[in-house]
């Protein structure tokens, strides 16, 4: 038996402002076997301004912040989406569809000035048939694979989607293809969403290590968790909310990370809850990384420690059609894995600050150390014709051409540090420019 809901309403410019979401409930009923849910929207009258009405589902078990009812998020990427107790589409959780009021959810991301009309279809099907044994919708389990490769540093993207949100490719495509461009691991960080998880989770003969994670993508900010099977609430409109969430991811031990606070990240609006990871690089280094870079040197000569990682953000890759300037690998962020190539060491370089991003998966590679006796070393590889520039306590302090592709360079004892002193590695980009083809963690007094 089919039986069909429809719904409709308006979000107005002013009515999102502080409360963006808005939920429709409906009664499943028994024995459901499949919810298919279609929606679309228009401004209501003709502007050139944007308008992005985005949608997820949540069961029987609510809607309240940080609670297992969560069941699927597309965002505006798919116009319709179904869950049934065996499949779903991707971004959605397939499992058991217990009876009783569940709500689709509806967020106003861009409202235009006068307003936008949306229309809902909720179709439920009911079936005889006897329960088969399904997926458990709240996440999976994670693999507890042991190292397969020695210590060491290893060179991965930790910021990329696929069809499970907004992205081009499935997962297989975009490993594969990771693998071809030279990368060791790869982390899938989908927006708002699990249901990667379990099909990452699934995949025993993967080409490469890969790391489940979520782009907790909120109207105010984004931010990647790497290695938490269970779904981050990013319903977050205040500074508040977002000191819950906060605190919640950290009470797991899992990296938080600040995504691109930079002018066309979209930036991080909200306060800053205390971020001990920060993406200061994402896309190609001309795609305004610099802003990224700067707002973290002010933080690091404030006090903090922020460790330092890199992510594409990428959308596709072949055989799909290009999205943005976002190409797997660029940057690459090498990770010392001190257990092998593993999840929990990846997790673990994260956490500890064993950091350095360079350009691409085959770029130039740097870090610095300081011995006992306080004196200071860069070591590169891939450098021949760059520039090497140390920066302490949010200054520039000093610059050498490198004329060897492989080495290790001695920080003058004249140059100091109270705080801070990390590197990176530049080459001219014209019109008197220089692009960073490396940066590397900092080391700290």
């Amino acid at each position: 038996m089919r039986r069909k809901l429809e719904f409709d309403g308006a979000f107005w410019a002013g009515s999102v402002q502080g409360h963006p979401f808005h939920y429709v409930s409906f009664e499943v009923p028994p024995r459901c076997s499949r919810i298919e849910v279609a929606y679309h929207f228009a401004p209501v009258s003709e502007t050139e301004e944007p308008a992005t009405v985005d949608t997820g589902i949540f069961d029987v078990r609510g809607t309240e912040p940080l609670t297992g009812g969560f069941r699927g998020w597309s965002g505006s990427a798919r116009r319709s989406f179904f869950i049934e107790r065996e499949s779903a589409t991707p971004g959605f959780l397939a499992g058991p569809l217990p009876a009783g009021s569940w709500s689709v959810v509806l967020g106003g991301y861009e409202i235009p000035e006068a307003g936008l009309r949306w229309w809902l279809t909720i179709a439920l099907e009911t079936s005889q048939r006897a329960r088969r044994t399904a997926p458990d919708p709240s996440g999976s389990s994670p693999r507890h694979s042991s190292a397969v490769r020695a210590p060491g540093w290893y060179r991965g993207d930790l910021h990329s989607h696929t069809d499970h949100s907004d992205g081009s490719n499935s997962i297989a495509e975009m490993a594969h293809f990771a693998k071809k461009r030279g990368l060791d691991y790869l982390a899938i960080t989908d927006h708002n969403t699990t249901s990667h998880m379990p099909v990452i989770d699934g995949w025993r003969d993967a080409p490469l290590l890969l790391v489940p994670g979520e782009e907790v993508t909120t109207y105010s900010g984004h931010a990647n968790v790497w290695g938490l099977r269970e779904w981050v609430d990013f319903r977050v409109t205040t500074d508040e909310e977002m000191q819950r969430v906060f605190r919640w991811v950290e009470s797991r031990k899992r990296p938080f990370s600040m995504n691109h606070p930079k002018r066309v990240g979209p930036p991080w609006a909200l306060a800053d809850p205390g971020f001990g990871v920060r993406e200061v690089w994402q896309a190609p280094w001309r795609w305004y990384n610099w802003e990224s870079v700067d707002a973290w040197d002010e933080q690091l000569a404030a006090g903090r420690r922020i460790v330092p990682v890199g992510g594409s953000d990428a959308h596709s890759a072949p055989p799909a059609e290009p999205v943005h300037p976002h190409h797997v690998g660029d940057p690459t962020t090498w990770l010392y894995c001190a257990g092998g190539l593993n999840e929990a060491s990846v997790l673990g370089a994260i956490t500890d600050g064993r950091t350095t991003i360079s350009d691409g998966p085959r770029g130039p590679f740097l870090t610095i150390a300081q011995d006992a006796e306080g004196r200071v070393a860069a070591t590169f590889e891939r450098a021949a014709g760059t520039t090497l520039e140390f920066i302490a306590d949010g200054e520039r302090k000093h610059r050498a051409d490198l004329t060897r592709g492989r080495g290790a360079y001695a920080l003058p004892a004249d140059v100091r540090f109270e705080r801070y002193l990390r590197a990176e590695l530049r080459s001219p980009a014209g019109h008197g420019r220089e692009d960073v083809r490396a940066l590397c963690a900092p080391i700290y007094r």
